[in-house]
């Protein structure tokens, strides 16, 4: 298991640079972080993770071993992932759960799609749907998160992306919302429990960027999850 935790580290780290690094071609990118991503899946296939959390910045966060230490868990987070990372990394779940012993996947992710001036509520809808269609027949109990929002105080933000990003997130969560209606999937409300009546990321829940879980935010995801997982 620690190998596989170092080598996922130093491909998180990979990708993340690749991200920010204007110079590189976003085909490259593309083509790269597919890449990446299928030698970090053919790592897990000895893997012996039974339950995964699948997701952006805010998986990454999120000390899933320690909340959990009596099960077998593994994190499978990216930060500044999208939907559409999490379509074209989904070989890392399917071969947990076909090579391994992997009954449950909570997925996390929507964020980075919300932040983003160019959030297309129906692009997301496909992309979700897509997501959700491709764990059928893998055999494993999947579990969606709302998406909490992004905090009004001591945000890196400025007013009118906090604005715009959780007004984009409301619509999110009621697409996630009525497509695990759909497929029959769990829905675990996140965004009820942490945000405020306007929709925003409660301040006692946030870290000084305004986006990311505090350990408080986290212990209440902790929490929430915590039926679930064991």
């Amino acid at each position: 298991m620690k190998k596989i935790l170092l080598f996922a580290a130093i491909l998180i780290l990979l990708l993340c640079s690749c991200n920010q690094d204007s110079t590189v071609a976003r085909e490259q990118y593309y083509w790269m972080y597919a890449h990446l991503s299928e030698m970090w899946a053919q790592s897990l296939v000895h893997g012996d993770a039974e339950i995964a959390f699948f997701g952006d910045s805010r998986i990454v966060g999120a000390d899933w071993y320690s909340a959990f230490p009596e099960e077998k868990v593994i994190n499978l987070g990216v930060g500044g992932d999208r939907v559409g990372n999490l379509i074209t990394r989904l070989s890392q779940v399917e071969i947990l759960a076909k090579s391994g012993n992997l009954k449950k996947c909570f997925v996390a992710v929507g964020g980075n799609d919300c932040l983003s001036s160019k959030f297309d509520a129906g692009v997301f809808e496909s992309e979700y749907e897509e997501l959700i269609k491709k764990f059928e027949g893998l055999g494993i109990t999947i579990y969606v998160n709302t998406i909490a929002g992004v905090s009004k105080q001591s945000s890196s933000l400025s007013e009118s992306k906090i604005d715009m990003a959780n007004d984009q997130m409301a619509r999110a969560n009621d697409i996630i919302r009525s497509l695990a209606e759909k497929h029959g999937i769990e829905c675990i409300e996140i965004a009820a429990l942490m945000n405020n009546e306007d929709g925003s990321l409660k301040a006692q829940y946030a870290v000084e960027d305004g986006v990311h879980f505090s350990e408080e935010g986290n212990q209440i995801w902790f929490d929430t999850l915590s039926p679930y997982v064991e």
